[in-house]
């Protein structure tokens, strides 16, 4: 279950850095919607699947993955707003 919650924090820091790459390699492409897209498709798809492997047919572990997504999530806000001051 720990291995499930660790693996959850580094989904999440991948999930949350790559909607910032997204957001602001966006601004290279001539078509910039189709880019956010598919930076969104293929974030979505690796966080289901990373969810999958971590949840091993079990709901405890697979709670546990969520509770540290969600973890990276509160932490990453807390450092955009603290560097944004």
């Amino acid at each position: 279950m720990l291995l499930a919650f660790i693996g959850g924090i580094f989904l999440g820091f991948l999930f949350f850095y790559s909607l910032d790459f997204g957001i602001k390699g966006s601004e290279k492409f001539k078509n910039s919607s189709l880019f956010i897209f598919l930076a969104s498709l293929i974030r979505i798809i690796v966080l289901l699947v990373g969810f999958y492997y971590l949840s091993q047919n079990s709901g405890r572990n697979f709670f546990a993955a969520l509770v540290g997504a969600l973890a990276s999530r509160i932490y990453i806000v807390y450092f955009y707003r603290k560097n944004r001051k």
